[in-house]
């Protein structure tokens, strides 16, 4: 929630799929916050990009 207060983001915010498969699901949100859930490895291609937080079969990424 604070990831998202920082950025942000809000119920009206954009949301587009990256990835879809059985083990993976990616996003972005706001083109500020990228995420990730499942087993599979994935993250975001760029610099800009900072983990913000990350646990057991996910993570939250933010542009700095």
């Amino acid at each position: 929630i604070d990831v998202r207060k920082q950025q942000g983001i809000h119920s009206r915010s954009s949301i587009r799929i990256l990835a879809a498969q059985a083990n993976l699901y990616s996003a972005m949100v706001g083109e500020r916050i990228c995420m990730k859930l499942g087993e599979a490895s994935w993250c975001p291609s760029g610099r800009e990009w900072k983990l913000a937080t990350s646990g057991d079969r996910y993570a939250v990424w933010h542009k700095e």
